[in-house]
């Protein structure tokens, strides 16, 4: 019997262009305490769908660039 396909996961479209605090916490390499901090500090803009915190793409690419330019460290 031939091993079966993992079936194709569809993606939720209200999703679509964000990322959770576990997936920016791995992508910095930091925790996801660290991720709240900066979200808490309003240093990082964030949205609520569906009661799960998400940051806009576009905002981590944001926020990357200015930490690349001051040479601070995500924190």
């Amino acid at each position: 019997m031939a091993p079966m396909k993992p079936q194709p996961r569809h993606r939720d479209p209200e999703l679509t262009g964000s990322i959770s605090l576990d997936q920016l916490a791995r992508r910095w390499h930091v925790s996801r305490k660290q991720i709240r901090h900066l979200l808490g500090r309003q240093e990082l803009s964030f949205m609520q769908i569906r009661g799960a915190f998400r940051v806009p793409l576009e905002e981590v690419e944001r926020y990357e660039k200015s930490v690349l330019h001051s040479n601070k460290r995500i924190s």
